[in-house]
């Protein structure tokens, strides 16, 4: 049986899928820091600025040219909010996500990376519309993957 926030005395999540929970834990045992882009926007009012602080999706949709609420982005919100974050092993993988997306987004600044990152996130859009959430889970986690082994990260260590 999980504890709530109040009882564990740690720090509580106050914004995004994880709102109303404590932040998770280093593998130190520490309470992780806030995002560094936590409170921030995340409207650009249509203009790249370097991208920090987006996720892959949402970056790979300003570089389509596509607005924050496209249906590609509301496709893998809905599959994160409704699906991933219904089980504790989802939850972990949402935030692992959270931790590597922002130092993997200025790899789509290479407009080859972009149009790869695209053509992936089409693909798990595809299979969500189809009810096939573990293959579009699977579909982002491989891309996501595939972008750390060219910075030399480490894969993403929870099983989707």
């Amino acid at each position: 049986m999980s504890k709530s926030p109040k009882d564990t005395k740690g720090p509580v999540v106050k914004s995004g899928p994880t709102r109303g929970q404590n932040r998770s834990r280093n593998k130190d045992g520490q309470w992780r820091s806030k995002r560094s882009d936590s409170g921030k926007s995340r409207d650009k009012g249509g203009k790249s600025s370097g991208k920090k602080g987006c996720f892959l999706t949402t970056a790979a949709c300003e570089f389509r040219g596509l607005p924050d609420d496209c249906y590609e982005l509301q496709v893998l919100r809905h599959l994160r909010d409704e699906v991933l974050m219904k089980t504790p092993e989802g939850v972990g993988l949402v935030e692992d996500y959270y931790d590597i997306a922002p130092r993997l987004v200025p790899l789509l600044d290479n407009p080859l990376v972009a149009d790869q990152v695209w053509t992936d996130i089409r693909r798990a859009v595809e299979q969500a519309e189809k009810g096939h959430t573990s293959d579009a889970v699977g579909t982002y986690r491989k891309m996501v993957e595939t972008l750390q082994r060219s910075t030399g990260q480490a894969d993403l260590s929870r099983p989707a």
